[in-house]
């Protein structure tokens, strides 16, 4: 693998933690952090998303909260 920029210090951990652990435990912690950080870029896109365009989110609540006082919701 080519890097194109120099490695933070957070990077460089990261990576003397990964190659101090064996293979089979290194790529399940790949794998967790993969869905990790696709979780956090997911959330960090709802967040700009809700912060530029408010109105849907909220007309989308207001909603809910109607169809939860009439009785149409239910436990998860």
């Amino acid at each position: 693998m080519e890097v194109s920029a120099p490695l933070s210090p957070e990077s460089l951990t990261a990576v003397e933690i990964l190659e101090s652990i064996n293979v089979t435990h290194r790529n399940q912690a790949l794998e967790m952090l993969r869905t990790f950080a696709h979780e956090l870029r997911s959330e960090q896109k709802w967040e700009k998303l809700y912060s530029t365009h408010p109105g849907p989110m909220k007309k989308m609540a207001k909603q809910a909260l109607k169809e939860h006082r009439d009785g149409k919701s239910r436990k998860l």
